[in-house]
């Protein structure tokens, strides 16, 4: 660990790479339900067993945060970024709840003791950051893991909450429609009316806020976006992270100055997440 805080992993490279264990990215297929999941492991530098961060993307998934997980490798973190079924040449049909499925399915491939082995990471030292969608999947599925300790949402979305609104604000819904309309012309048998049902079949689940006790025991950062129309900070973070401090939640909550997928802010948001992962302790 000495190493990796002598250079600042957003901007610089590791001047410290030992040459006869680089740092590199590996193509990796996760088969669930007879389905493949295609994805990119990255590779940290290094002989030593390190820690594995999933970096989950949103819906339908254009902004993959490349740029973060690379950082978070020179960091000195694995980093595995996945597609959900049906989304981006993975196999089958997508779903919100089969990209829930598909989140705990990869977390329980890669807690193998003859994957971690393959890949060089210690299984034991697991991390979940998400962005949008991501965000939603990364707290929901955390819950079932009291391993699983530390989290961070980056614009998170909070589908309960936000089918809940819908409901009760009517005038909102055309204009969700749109957007869901046009993020499932990005994947596998999936349209509007599809993932709204699914949304409202779920929507006391899928409420984080409601749920906030049970991320009693985790170490969560949240990153909100101020300027964010796609997952207002209002309707998505406020409420999430004051239902979290009152649960006695360990939180570090930010909003920064940009939009929902942090376009002008990159360097500031991989920091703050780097400046996260520097302060993490394992149990």
């Amino acid at each position: 660990m000495k190493n990796m805080i002598k250079f600042n992993a957003v901007s610089e490279d590791n001047p410290n790479i030992n040459l006869e264990y680089p740092p590199t990215i590996k193509p990796i297929i996760v088969t669930i339900e007879n389905e493949k999941l295609i994805g990119t492991f990255f590779k940290t530098a290094g002989k030593e067993k390190s820690p594995i961060v999933f970096l989950l993307h949103g819906f339908p998934g254009n902004e993959v945060n490349y740029d973060i997980a690379h950082a978070i490798r020179r960091f000195g973190f694995n980093v595995v970024v996945f597609h959900y079924r049906g989304s981006w040449g993975s196999s089958g049909n997508f779903s919100i709840s089969t990209s829930l499925i598909d989140v705990s399915s990869v977390i329980e491939h890669f807690s193998k003791v003859e994957v971690s082995e393959q890949y060089n990471y210690d299984k034991e030292k697991i991390i979940l950051i998400g962005h949008s969608m991501g965000g939603f999947l990364s707290l929901i599925t955390s819950m079932k893991y009291p391993n699983i300790k530390n989290v961070a949402s980056l614009a998170g979305f909070n589908f309960g909450l936000f089918t809940d609104y819908i409901l009760t604000h009517p005038e909102f819904k055309e204009i969700t429609m749109e957007g869901l309309a046009s993020g499932a012309e990005l994947v596998t048998n999936s349209n509007a009316e599809k993932l709204f049902d699914e949304m409202i079949k779920n929507r006391e689940n899928w409420n984080i806020a409601k749920r906030a006790s049970e991320l009693k025991e985790k170490n969560i950062l949240i990153i909100a976006a101020e300027l964010d129309t796609v997952a207002p900070s209002e309707l998505h973070n406020t409420p999430l992270v004051y239902s979290l401090k009152k649960a006695d939640v360990s939180v570090n909550s930010q909003v920064l100055k940009c939009g929902h997928s942090f376009s002008s802010m990159r360097i500031k948001l991989t920091t703050e997440i780097v400046n996260w992962l520097k302060s993490l302790t394992f149990n």
